[in-house]
């Protein structure tokens, strides 16, 4: 994908047969980055590329051990409110309305330029709410959205507390190219 096909894809007529022919699928820029959230102060670093100016969701996939440990986990979630978006703090939604939403995990998010190492983004943010599953073993969380420009970058990704219950859980970091047009 570069900027004239993205911008392109955009576009109310021609935008819609280039998605219907497959031309504005947009990769994600890195994907099943592991991470082990069982640690505190665990890292996930990879360097990626960003091909288009625009907003990235970050996002933590969970796969459990099996289909039942999925469905009874109570520490990821099983639903999606939407105070799970913005800046809700967790302590801030009204007790009965936490039923669901999982365990606030909280993460720091550094993006720095791969030229100079000099930092684009440095923020702390707290995931909450399972935003899908796959129907099988696997649930996925967002963590945040980066603004980034065109660039080659390295990404970061620190879980600042220990998250006990999830030992056995494979925890991976994606940054994707975006939603559907």
């Amino acid at each position: 994908m570069n900027p004239t096909t993205y911008s392109l894809c955009q576009k109310p007529i021609i935008g819609a047969l280039m998605w219907i022919t497959s031309l504005c699928a947009f990769p994600p820029l890195f994907s099943g980055e592991p991470i082990d959230l069982t640690v505190g102060g665990s890292v996930m670093t990879t360097p990626f590329h960003v091909p288009v100016e625009k907003s990235y969701p970050l996002e933590v996939t969970f796969e459990f051990p099996s289909l039942e440990a999925r469905l009874n986990d109570q520490i990821v979630g099983d639903r999606y409110s939407k105070e799970c978006s913005g800046n809700v703090r967790y302590e801030q939604i009204p007790e009965i309305r936490r039923t669901g939403l999982g365990r606030p995990i909280p993460f720091r998010i550094v993006v720095l330029k791969a030229s100079d190492h000099s930092v684009v983004l440095d923020q702390a943010v707290v995931s909450l709410c399972t935003t899908s599953h796959d129907g099988k073993k696997g649930k996925t969380r967002k963590i945040g959205r980066l603004p980034l420009p065109i660039g080659d970058y390295i990404a970061e990704i620190t879980n600042l507390e220990k998250q006990s219950g999830l030992t056995d859980v494979k925890t991976t970091i994606s940054l994707y190219g975006g939603e559907g047009k």
